[in-house]
């Protein structure tokens, strides 16, 4: 997903609209038959005061066969947030390639656009076949530029799915799923999972809908009673529909931000209403739908819009225009009230997808702005979009991306029992509406994860769960019907295996325990957030993790988290989130006094084993930013029972030189007592935790209360070397011997000791 694939330039001209043909150059070098993506320096520039200030241009082609697309795209993160389309023309020369391109460069709300035109010379690397060098000179807005190209060639981001059928004009359902698929969709649901999928649809179509707040449901509610309308072939349900989308209509979201599933939920009624609601209502809303892409794509200026690529408000309002453009695509051009090339904007709003994608989620899913707002685009936009481009467009946009890695990122991270789940969280309002991430994401998950999501979901949510197939809101009904396997009820019965083998999406697929398809440590190294979990069975269940802030990203909703961890285990919240005031004192870390410790951490060290246990240090200088301050903080989980109890933790801090007062802050939902140099944490499941400070070897401990439990502070030293274990029963004894960071403690048959850098966990 890290490259772009082009969609068909629509004419020759620049800012033309048609269904022009693709215009194909042939390339002899098999090295330009691929993905390719240039960096044009000093391609732009912006008017600062008297002074002109240069900005890189990065642009995109594609090339099939040795034969490269006549589209080429753009993007400028320092000149501003757009994406720029063109023209090129490519002239193969003998040891070289020459692109004529013509493109135009788009306006966000804040800087003007313009025109440009550059001649490109390219050459393959002498040294890595995957680069390529050259140099180019041209115009932009009327001012000659020139300058350097370095590209890179790469494979290609996504094909066409096997057996896939383009979609023909007017051609609805499409987007949850295609209209052939309906007959058997009817069959379906008159299974036993079928009914219990429904009538959770019924019952959700009974609360109350939100035209306005922060999440509006009305276009969610009207697709409920249109995919009712489908099923059962009902006009009354498409009536009631069509009054939902007309109140939703006349309710537009104050800003894009609340707009976005207002558009998304609209949208999956079009599509599953179309045939019902007549061709005056399906011109109207096609022109709407058209319009509203527009608007979501272009941004507005002032407080009601973040332009940033990894901010929700991108990934809401691009994923909700991305799925519009793909319900209105190939609509009779009548329809629309004004010109409106949908396959241009549905390729806009992809690029801007795929950017997010890049930058607001790491490689194994973590979100950068917390977990809250990382779910939010994902359940009311993202994942029905992805769904969506495949069944409309043809290319799969999830294999071997982050999106690959969302569920399965929830699944290693989620305790409880019977639908009553939660997780240890990060981030704003330290939450997440993560239950309906398992009713909209099924086709997100790849084959050899399957088993291991088929069996979380079937424990928590279906037949063996809280049987709400996790729905929430109506139209999650019609996502978890297509997807979910037809009596998936007992894994003993025969009957299951037969059902799994007559389904097409899962096929020869039987639920596995996570632990038999996961690992039990999880690693998002360009997030930097390490997991560590010992099995999956119940509400019990130890998850411990520490998220490092790795990728530091501004303007966004960025915490002062780095290096804060999180434990929980045996029933317990021993190490929870504190308060969302986002200061970092909510967090589990060290204060500095009133250093400013908003950078990010970076890893020094990582081991992990194979039961869930595993030791991070991390650097902690560029957090406390600008102070010259050099500091380190090693983190250690131990689930192997050496130590003679279930879990025991361990968390170092190592600070080089004198500061203000160094407070050891952890937050914690349970009772605290405060006892022999250290503290004692009981939860309501009967566990305790016990920590004890090797260092400092006096150490002062107090305990303040918040609205969501407490907080311990612990002065007294300038380093910190705390032990802790949580336990059913008897507290195990510590033997400590020698001082500070040079002490050894043995726990059990575990030695616990801090040795360059790191914590050693010897048997």
């Amino acid at each position: 997903m890290k490259r772009k694939q082009i969609i068909t330039l629509l004419t020759i001209s620049l800012l033309a609209v048609g269904t022009g043909e693709f215009i194909r150059q042939r390339l002899a070098k098999r090295d330009l038959s691929r993905d390719v993506s240039i960096t044009l320096d000093n391609a732009l520039w912006k008017q600062n005061k008297e002074n002109l200030i240069y900005q890189d241009l990065t642009l995109d082609l594609i090339c099939t066969n040795s034969q490269c697309e006549a589209e080429i795209w753009g993007f400028s993160p320092t000149f501003n947030r757009a994406e720029h389309d063109g023209i090129v023309d490519l002239i193969k020369k003998d040891n070289s390639w020459e692109l004529k391109v013509k493109i135009n460069i788009n306006s966000d709300p804040w800087i003007r656009g313009g025109e440009a035109e550059y001649l490109i010379e390219l050459q393959p690397h002498q040294k890595d076949k995957e680069q390529i060098v050259g140099s180019y000179s041209g115009t932009f807005n009327k001012e000659v530029v020139n300058g350097k190209v370095t590209g890179s060639i790469a494979p290609y981001s996504s094909r066409k799915i096997p057996n896939y059928k383009s979609i023909s004009p007017r051609e609805h359902p499409r987007l949850i799923f295609r209209q052939n698929q309906l007959p058997k969709l009817r069959e379906k649901a008159k299974t036993p999972t079928g009914k219990a999928i429904l009538a959770k649809l019924e019952n959700s179509l009974q609360q109350k809908i939100y035209y306005k707040g922060y999440v509006p449901n009305g276009g969610y509610h009207a697709a409920g009673h249109c995919f009712l309308s489908l099923l059962n072939d009902d006009p009354q349900a498409a009536e009631i529909a069509w009054q939902i989308v007309e109140k939703s209509l006349n309710n537009p979201g104050p800003r894009l931000l609340e707009h976005s599933p207002i558009v998304a939920g609209v949208t999956l009624a079009y599509d599953l209403c179309y045939d019902a609601w007549g061709e005056k209502r399906v011109k109207k809303i096609t022109d709407w739908l058209g319009q509203q892409i527009k608007i979501l794509i272009a941004g507005t200026r002032g407080k009601g819009w973040n332009p940033y690529a990894w901010s929700n408000w991108s990934g809401r309002a691009r994923g909700a225009a991305g799925l519009a453009a793909l319900a209105i695509l190939s609509e009779p051009e009548e329809y629309f009230s004004e010109p409106t090339d949908v396959t241009r904007l549905l390729k806009i709003s992809e690029r801007y997808i795929k950017r997010y994608l890049n930058t607001a989620v790491g490689d194994r899913s973590f979100g950068t702005e917390g977990d809250l707002y990382t779910i939010q685009p994902w359940i009311l936009v993202l994942l029905p979009f992805f769904q969506a481009y495949e069944n409309v467009v043809g290319p799969n946009l999830v294999t071997d991306s982050s999106v690959e890695w969302f569920l399965s990122h929830y699944v290693m991270r989620i305790v409880g029992e019977k639908g009553e789940i939660s997780f240890p969280s990060y981030g704003r309002h330290r939450r997440g509406d993560v239950k309906r991430l398992f009713s909209l994401g099924w086709k997100s998950v790849p084959e050899k994860f399957l088993p291991g999501v088929m069996w979380f979901f079937n424990r928590h949510f279906a037949w063996e769960g809280d049987r709400s197939f996790a729905i929430k809101q109506p139209h999650e009904a019609a996502f978890i019907l297509e997807a979910y396997p037809e009596n998936l009820i007992d894994t003993s019965n025969e009957n299951f295996l037969k059902s799994l083998l007559n389904f097409n999406f899962l096929k020869s697929l039987k639920p596995k325990n996570p632990a038999k398809v996961f690992e039990r440590v999880l690693v998002d190294k360009e997030k930097g957030f390490y997991l560590f979990r010992n099995q999956w069975k119940d509400k019990d269940d130890f998850v411990a993790s520490i998220y490092l802030k790795q990728q530091l990203l501004r303007a966004s909703w960025s915490f002062p988290e780095a290096g804060s961890f999180r434990i929980w285990g045996l029933g317990g919240r021993w190490a929870s989130a504190g308060p969302d005031n986002n200061q970092r004192e909510d967090e589990n870390v060290v204060l500095l006094g009133d250093m400013a410790a908003r950078g990010a951490a970076q890893p020094k060290f990582f081991q992990g084993e194979v039961d869930g246990s595993g030791v991070v240090s991390i650097s902690m200088d560029d957090v406390f930013q600008d102070n010259g301050f050099e500091s380190l903080r090693s983190f250690a989980v131990d689930y192997s029972g050496i130590s003679g109890i279930p879990a025991l933790f361990v968390v170092v801090d190592k600070l080089t030189r004198d500061t203000p007062e160094k407070i050891w802050v952890m937050h914690t939902q349970e009772q605290v007592v405060v006892k022999d140099n250290g503290f004692i944490l009981k939860a309501d499941s009967g566990a305790t935790m016990r920590g004890i400070f090797v260092a400092p070897g006096e150490v002062k401990i107090e305990v303040e209360e918040t609205y969501r439990g407490r907080k311990i502070l612990a002065r007294g030293g300038e380093n910190f070397f705390v032990v802790m274990t949580v336990q059913n029963g008897i507290v195990p004894n510590f033997e400590i011997s020698g001082s500070g960071l040079d002490a050894q403690v043995r726990v059990g048959k575990r030695m616990i000791l801090f040795r360059e850098n790191k914590i050693i966990l010897k048997k």
